[in-house]
């Protein structure tokens, strides 16, 4: 079905390519793939690059899930963009003013002029430096905010994400060639925000603060910060699961693939809640500690940039990517950080995946694409980086690639209502023979000979023609409107009305004035004729009037004849 959403993650291990179904509130997911990206052989060739491989890969996966026709959704590695928070004066501006000024900020901190830059950008949300809020019957989460934290902005802060234009067109071009075009370019931020959103295992530590999502990949660690629905601070760290791959090959001299699978298999991080069992684990401990250590260091230093710029101070952390399934781990990473560490529940998993593919997704690894499968769901991600010139040709490509499929379309609709329209023609006609022969049957039965309507029509005499209609001129309620809008002002006399019976044959109408000259300016307005209308109200008779109080009580006796 060529409304299906393909989201795309270009890993630098593994290809993950998630499948979705749009629906009337979430989109169902209906596949999910996940194939391993050759490494590179290291003969320096135009194959051997990391573009031609997972090119490959995605052209063969394209053509397994026949998914050609569908709108993909490509993820950009947070290594290929620039990210910055931007923070400026004013605390409201239009959207297209403030993509202007974003980009005129840019071109002074990016090393990338303005015309071969493409970006998105997201505001901040105004409480993101707001103190953590302990939900009812929780205890406050005091994390740790060593460094200098930002003032609450005085006016508006921005998430931007920049990638320079050439590698974005190359980006691309890996899906245009594969032979799926890129719907969007979309970095992590997004979907990472969507995901925490979406969560419900999460939402203890969403009341009480930002969430910092930790995506360990294998060549790379992504880091966003959410806070109300949005990412509020980014930052891609080149240390990840290749590093420990590397440091179990050094230390017992295995090949690359033997050290890669003795990491899954073996791997392990103790650490004070889950200390080794053995001389044994506590080596291998040892070893992944040496090479986490500098990765821990450098997630200290992003969650200190993140306070230093937006005042947000994380409440927890949620681990994911394929370097999350190192045992021990999100236990060891707690204490380093001072932060409690979660990791997709087994309800979460459901809730993401479904109940089809419940227990077949690896949703640790798979989390970005499941991400930006959310982030589609509203036909326009958070943070889209197919902006400007790439966003123009993508129309026009989409154009292109259509045009047979939208010409037989127009043909086919054009050929169907000339159809439908003949047929309902041809029955109109028949219809009408069939009125003009009962016709002539009537009125040679009624004149003695055939007639055709236009020829009874003009033949009625003027009596008949000029007959005055048996509809009445005016109803009850007229007749109620034209009372009330005869009588005189407020200023001129005080009116209260106690009855005012109406019927064909006579109009009773009772009521109390101050004065008798209000009583006579009622007369006179109930007597008074329209010009060059019929008089409606024939004779007026005014009945006896009587002291009541300090008023005058009137009747009056109408007879209508517009009834």
């Amino acid at each position: 079905m060529a409304n299906r959403i393909i989201a795309v993650d270009l890993g630098a291990w593994s290809l993950k390519v998630a499948i979705a179904q749009p629906g009337l509130r979430h989109a169902t997911l209906t596949g999910y793939v996940e194939r391993r990206i050759p490494p590179a052989t290291g003969d320096g060739s135009d194959d051997d690059r990391y573009e031609a491989r997972a090119g490959r890969v995605l052209s063969q996966l394209i053509h397994d899930l026949k998914i050609d026709h569908d709108n993909v959704y490509l993820g950009v590695p947070g290594d290929h963009v620039f990210t910055h928070v931007l923070e400026f004066p004013f605390k409201s501006l239009r959207r297209a003013d403030l993509e202007r000024a974003v980009g005129a900020e840019l071109e002074n901190v990016v090393p990338v002029d303005l015309e071969d830059m493409v970006y998105a950008f997201e505001t901040l949300p105004t409480d993101a430096a707001a103190p953590a809020a302990a939900p009812p019957g929780a205890a406050a989460f005091e994390a740790p905010t060593r460094g200098r934290v930002a003032a609450p902005a005085e006016g508006m802060r921005v998430l931007t994400y920049a990638m320079a234009l050439d590698k974005a067109r190359a980006w691309l071009e890996i899906a245009d060639e594969a032979g799926a075009e890129a719907h969007s370019l979309i970095p992590e931020a997004g979907p990472m925000a969507r995901l925490v959103e979406r969560l419900p295992s999460l939402a203890a530590v969403r009341a009480q603060g930002p969430i910092v999502v930790i995506d360990l990949g294998h060549a790379r660690t992504d880091v966003v910060v959410v806070h109300g629905g949005r990412a509020i601070y980014a930052r891609a760290l080149a240390r990840a699961g290749k590093h420990l791959t590397e440091a179990v090959a050094r230390q017992w001299r295995l090949g690359w693939p033997e050290a890669e699978q003795a990491k899954h298999t073996d791997g392990f991080v103790a650490s004070t809640a889950m200390p080794a069992t053995s001389e044994a684990w506590a080596r291998v401990s040892e070893v992944m500690t040496a090479e986490l250590n500098p990765l821990a260091r450098e997630l200290r230093q992003t969650l200190a940039a993140c306070r230093a710029k937006t005042g947000a101070v994380p409440a927890g952390a949620l681990l994911v990517g394929g370097g999350s399934r190192l045992r021990g781990l999100p236990t060891w990473l707690g204490e380093q950080l001072g932060l409690p560490i979660v990791t997709i529940a087994d309800g979460d998993a459901a809730l993401l995946t479904g109940p089809k593919l419940a227990g077949q997704v690896g949703v640790e690894g798979g989390a970005l694409a499941l991400g930006m499968v959310i982030d589609a769901e509203a036909a326009r991600p958070l943070l889209d980086l197919r902006q400007g010139p790439l966003a123009h040709e993508v129309d026009l490509t989409f154009l292109r690639t259509k045009a047979v499929a939208l010409s037989a379309a127009v043909v086919a609709i054009t050929a169907a209502a000339t159809i439908s329209a003949w047929v309902h023609h041809a029955a109109l006609r028949k219809a009408q023979r069939v009125l003009d022969e009962r016709l002539a049957i009537e009125s040679t039965e009624e004149f003695g000979d055939p007639k055709t309507a236009d020829e009874i029509l003009s033949s009625a005499s003027g009596e008949v023609a000029g007959a005055a209609s048996p509809l009445p001129k005016m109803t009850a309620w007229d007749t109620l409107l034209d009372i009330s809008n005869r009588m005189p002002a407020h200023d001129k006399i005080t009116l209260d009305v106690d009855t005012i019976d109406i019927d064909p044959s006579k109009i009773l109408f009772k009521g109390t004035a101050m004065t008798p000259d209000e009583v006579d300016a009622i007369e006179a307005a109930l007597k008074a004729q329209v010009p060059n209308e019929q008089p409606c109200y024939v004779e007026v008779n005014r009945g006896a009037t009587q002291q009541v109080g300090d008023k005058r009580q009137f009747e009056f006796t109408i007879k209508p004849a517009c009834m």
